[in-house]
């Protein structure tokens, strides 16, 4: 369970590249960053995975928001935040049918298309 939360944030951040190509992220740096979290965490009984999650997803998160620009920091958080809701590791309600209203905006269907250029899906989000 671990070894997955650390590779869905490695996975993560290295797509932040698309953002702003200066965003490179080396998985040697990572996994120095994972294992700091890692030695953190002291605790040894039942919550000690809960407390490697917490440990790794801060440590993490503070290392790659040091790096950001103020303007990405929300795209960053926004990532992260749809991504544990898609994985169901927090507790609030994902429908993908809303994520795509977020991210593509109202269809207005019935308004014929007069660009013969422009996709009729591209044409409906206008």
């Amino acid at each position: 369970m671990v070894a997955s939360e650390g590779a869905m944030l490695y996975f993560l951040i290295i797509t932040l590249n698309i953002v702003d190509w200066m965003y490179q992220y080396s998985l040697d740096s990572f996994y120095m960053f994972f294992r700091k979290a890692i030695g953190k965490v002291v605790i040894v009984d039942d919550t000690r995975i809960e407390e490697l999650i917490k440990s790794i997803r801060f440590n993490i998160c503070q290392w790659v928001m040091r790096g950001l620009f103020e303007r990405h920091k929300l795209i960053f958080l926004s990532l992260l935040t749809f991504r544990l809701m898609q994985k169901k590791l927090i507790d609030v309600a994902y429908e993908m049918q809303y994520m795509d209203f977020l991210l593509k905006g109202a269809v207005k269907p019935g308004i014929e298309n007069p660009l013969d250029w422009l996709p009729q899906v591209a044409w409906d989000a206008v």
